[in-house]
């Protein structure tokens, strides 16, 4: 091919003319976005087509976001770049040549942090699916611009158009008669109104759109902007979108970037939950919570099979009730359950933004950015803008250390449960009965006032039967609980207390069926009393916020033109407010935010799981998942605000602090090996606790604290000092096995000599060719076999010294032989190896507790132990060990080296330990952790009291949750933290180990 080459500095003038027209009417050229990314001395140049021309032909700037230059020469190499102006080129000779055209990828513009690919110009692929174009038709001047629009449509696709009246209908076949669309066949019907655009689609067109791979859905209440994303004006970006169908199968559902002055609270139920419940149920798909993806104004491009559970229900108008409120608004709930269906089919929802020039590939941003961009400093803007300021208390003001406020209802039906296991209908099922109790306090008022728990519990009496002790204690634990579990977060009692310096009258508006006096130990332990001038709360003024009566009492009483309400709720706090024409500042909850959050789904993945494994309790799971996580919530998520990069909702979240790290990561870890420890029924029969290894230095530490702190019934303990070394050369001295070396441990890589050392204690002599030969373990094992045999009296000799040694210790800690109470060990895990050969020394039978059990650990019955996998056993424990067994040995680290012997010199005998490189400034971070995970244990027992240890009971699958997110990097931890961890691994030659 020729190219004509052109001087990128000749006038426009005398050269661009022809290039001009190409070029404006191409929609290529965006020529505001073109003039932002100038250089600022160039931005008031009068022509931008003849500077795009002219110097940014040589800089090789991008006419507009969906054509990066830049990867248009390097996608066509032959091409030259500073003479030839890309855009020019592909309108001329590379549109026709099918070549192919990235948009620039600005992840920049919306902050993105998730997958994105760039958006594409290209031919129609010959494989290309069948399109269906589907369009609720009512506004007859917005439907003129969507048939314009498909006049570009490549290839011929099946067009279907629902409207309101035959009127409307003849007019629209004489548009299509106009246009002259490459629509085969054209269907035009006149449907019953209802209260979804997408709805009449589904009542009217089912079967024709089943028979489509890919359907499109308009209707014409949408806006202009909204209406350009999702339907390009040219072929190939069309094209292109219909692409992606064909050659990402997972791909179900394609939606256009929202508009920029749609408010990211949006993107919730809003009002429509309670419509979207019935139609979820007859496809058995449960509503997701808080912020969750659906198409803007309703307009989407979809994969049939994505969406075949809606397609195959025969609808009904009925079943999409027009909302007589919010009527206006476009998404309704028909639209908000897309994404649950289709990921219900395995496909995931895409995000077509033209403007930033990318596809966001599984994920949308909702506008989000605009939420992370906002500060303390503009809620306090306006704050001084009015005279009153009223702030919603719960999620507000305050937040929960429980998962969500269900944790407290799952609570009180855990503890009845234990204590009154005879009664019918049974405790378990407290939760049910009191939201059926609810829903009939409320019917009894016709749904128009609140209720309060005396109304609950009034009706809960009817609904059960119950005895009255029953009853009030229900309700008194419910109460104490509730209170017991509210946190203040401290920017917004900032915020609340920076109102009333400035003179601003400050209220409080609450939805709560708790009464002003089940309250106010909260507001006086959390500050807020003294800050407040006037509580509304729904269970006094039988108004509530959600169903918008409450807002009204509220203009009756104060002047709302110069009035600010700040909340959480989406639609009570902000919708409900924006429909009563008072002004609001949303703060997004913790809850939301943490849902949002990459570690979100960790949490999702514990509390409502895909499915259960064999025998556990779905409601026990939860409530065990929601006490253990839920002081997440107030830890990471307590500031609205994402005050720096680190803190935006989706991004990972970063532990800065040892505390920090020891209470989020380690708190449930621990708290739920301790609550198993506590409460395991073999615990009945053991007499002490002998917490081994250097492990057994924190962990012996927080059992004895919580035994003493709480009073707790439960066995003595102590740190007892016992190592792998030691208890195997011990035991050679009862049974020698020759293979003992090779079986013990993950493998080895050093010399023979040091192999002996690390396993056996044996000591070889410094002139030996032991300290010259190099073994590695699995692969030598018959070598190493073959030497044990040879070095058999000088283990034995040494195997004799340790197994006296360490028996004499034992008895000064009084265990003997002959004692006839059982001893229970406690260790991390994983093969039960001190255990096993402690029994064969001391002949001894013990009960061994792990936090997981490998199937090694059986080899303790033959000597008459057991062994006990409380958090994980099996295939999930050597999964526990390889995730997380090097980050728990770091943690739990005694301020010593191992156990290598006992000094017999010493009344009693004294451990003797290895050499620790570490210093005393090493180990002050480690105590931090610990002191974390201390104050975790604390917060969650003496927030639920010691029945918690019951509850905890099922709590295997959230104790490694948060692990699990830090080993997926969905949640950090400082590097300087990290630096200072390390384990020592002399038993399989690795020495002192960093874990980074």
């Amino acid at each position: 091919m020729l190219f004509r080459r052109r001087t990128p500095h000749m006038s426009a003038s005398s050269t661009a003319s022809p290039d001009r027209d190409i070029i404006l009417s191409s929609g290529l050229f965006d020529p505001e976005w073109y003039r932002d990314r100038l250089p600022e001395a160039e931005r008031n140049t009068p022509d931008l087509i003849a500077h795009f021309l002219t110097r940014d032909t040589e800089r090789c700037l991008s006419p507009g976001p969906l054509f990066d230059m830049r990867r248009y020469f390097d996608r066509y190499w032959n091409l030259e770049p500073g003479v030839l102006n890309g855009l020019v080129h592909y309108l001329r000779h590379g549109l026709a040549e099918g070549q192919q055209i990235d948009g620039i990828c600005d992840t920049s513009l919306h902050d993105d942090t998730g997958p994105v690919a760039p958006t594409e110009l290209r031919p129609l692929p010959a494989d290309a699916p069948k399109t269906v174009v589907a369009i609720h038709a009512t506004r007859l001047n917005t439907l003129d611009r969507i048939l314009d629009r498909l006049t570009h449509f490549p290839g011929n696709f099946t067009l279907l158009i629902a409207t309101d009246s035959l009127d409307k209908r003849r007019h629209i076949e004489n548009c299509l008669t106009r246009t002259g669309l490459n629509a085969t066949p054209a269907l035009i019907r006149v449907a019953n109104p209802c209260g979804s655009h997408f709805g009449t689609i589904l009542t009217t067109f089912a079967t024709p759109l089943r028979s489509h791979p890919l359907m499109l859905h308009l209707h014409t209440e949408t806006s202009p902007d909204l209406l350009d994303r999702v339907l390009p004006s040219r072929a190939d970006a069309i094209a292109a979108l219909i692409a992606r169908f064909a050659e990402h199968p997972e791909l179900g559902l394609l939606q256009p970037a929202p508009n920029h002055d749609t408010p990211w609270w949006r993107w919730t139920w809003l009002a429509s939950q309670h419509l979207a419940h019935p139609l979820l149920a007859r496809m058995n798909l449960h509503a997701p919570a808080g912020y969750f993806s659906h198409p803007p104004e309703g307009l989407f491009w979809a994969s049939t099979h994505a969406i075949a559970p809606l397609l195959d229900i025969p609808w009904s108008v009925a079943d999409f009730p027009v909302d007589t409120i919010h009527h206006n608004m476009p998404e309704d709930a028909v639209i908000r359950i897309l994404t649950p269906v289709i990921q219900a089919q395995g496909c995931r929802a895409d995000e077509y933004d033209p403007e930033a020039g990318l596809i966001r590939i599984g994920h949308t941003r909702m506008n989000l950015d605009q939420y992370e961009r906002r500060s303390p400093d503009d809620l306090y803007a306006a704050i001084r803008d009015v005279r009153t300021v009223s702030f919603d208390l719960f999620d507000t003001l305050l937040t929960r250390i429980a998962l969500t406020p269900d944790t407290i209802h799952y609570d009180v039906a855990s503890r009845l449960a234990c204590r009154f296991s005879g009664l019918t209908p049974d405790p378990a099922g407290f939760v049910t009965l009191r939201k059926q109790a609810e829903h009939n306090a409320r019917e009894a008022r016709a749904w128009t006032d609140d209720v309060g728990l005396d109304d609950i519990y009034a009706a809960l009496a009817t609904l059960t039967g119950w005895p009255a002790d029953v009853l009030a204690l229900a309700r008194i634990l419910e109460v104490e609980t509730d209170q017991a579990v509210l946190r203040p977060r401290p920017e917004m009692i900032a915020a609340l207390r920076y109102a009333r310096e400035q003179g601003r009258r400050t209220l409080i508006i609450s939805d709560t069926y708790l009464s002003r006096e089940d309250l106010a130990p909260v507001l006086d332990r959390t500050g807020i009393t003294p800050l407040i001038d006037r509580i509304w709360l729904s269970s006094e003024y039988l108004a509530r916020k959600d169903r918008g009566d409450m807002w009204d009492l509220i203009r009756a009483a104060e002047d709302t033109t110069s009035f600010l309400h700040v909340g959480d709720n989406e639609h009570a706090d902000i919708q409900r407010t924006a429909d009563a024409g008072i002004r609001n500042f949303h703060v997004m909850s913790g809850l939301n935010m943490l849902r949002l959050n990459p570690v979100g789904s960790d949490i999702a993945a514990v509390v409502t799981p895909a499915r259960l494994p064999p025998g556990q309790v779905l409601e026990k799971r939860r409530l065990a998942g929601d006490i253990l996580l839920g002081p997440l919530v107030s830890d990471l998520f307590a500031s609205p605000f994402a005050s720096t990069p680190e803190r935006r909702l989706t991004t990972p979240r970063s532990l800065v602090t040892p505390e920090q790290t020891g209470r989020i990561l380690f708190g449930p870890l621990l708290l739920a090996f301790m609550a198993q420890l506590i409460t395991h029924p073999a615990t009945r029969r053991i007499e002490k606790f002998l917490f081994v290894s250097r492990e057994g230095y924190f962990l012996s530490r927080l059992y004895k604290d919580l035994r003493e702190t709480y009073s707790l019934p439960i066995p003595d303990a102590m740190h007892f000092h016992c190592s792998r070394r030691v208890a195997i050369s011990a035991a050679q001295a009862s049974h020698f096995d020759p293979d003992i070396l090779a079986v013990s441990g993950d493998g080895f890589r050093g010399t023979m000599a040091r192999l002996l050392s690390a396993r056996l204690g044996v000591t070889v002599a410094p002139d030996s060719p032991l300290h010259d030969l190099d073994v590695a373990l699995p692969e030598d094992r018959d070598t190493v076999r073959n030497l044990t045999l040879l070095l058999r009296d000088g283990i034995l000799a040494q195997a004799r010294i340790s197994r006296d040694s360490l028996i004499a210790y034992t008895r000064s800690c009084g265990l003997t032989a002959d004692a006839s109470a059982l001893s229970g060990l406690v260790d991390v895990g994983y093969s039960a190896t001190i255990q096993r050969h402690l029994q064969t020394t001391l002949g001894l039978p013990l009960a061994g507790f792990y936090m997981a059990t490998e199937p090694a650990c059986a080899a303790v019955e033959a000597t008459g132990g057991t062994a006990f996998g409380l958090l994980a056993s099996g295939p999930a424990a050597e999964t526990f060990r390889r995730q997380h067994g090097l980050f728990i040995e770091a943690i739990l680290s005694a301020p010593h080296g191992q156990t290598i012997g006992y000094d017999m010199t010493s009344i009693p005998p004294a451990p003797v330990f290895a050499p620790d490189p570490r210093t005393k400034q090493d180990f002050i971070p480690l105590e931090a952790v610990f002191a974390g995970i201390t104050g975790y244990c604390h917060d969650i027992i003496r927030t639920y009291g010691t029945d918690v240890l019951q509850s905890l009971r099922t709590s295997a699958a959230a104790s490694t949750a948060l692990l699990d997110a830090f080993a997926g990097n969905r949640i950090d931890v400082a590097p300087e933290i990290l630096k200072t961890l390390a384990v020592e691994d002399e038993f399989c030659g690795r020495g002192h180990v960093r874990f980074i």
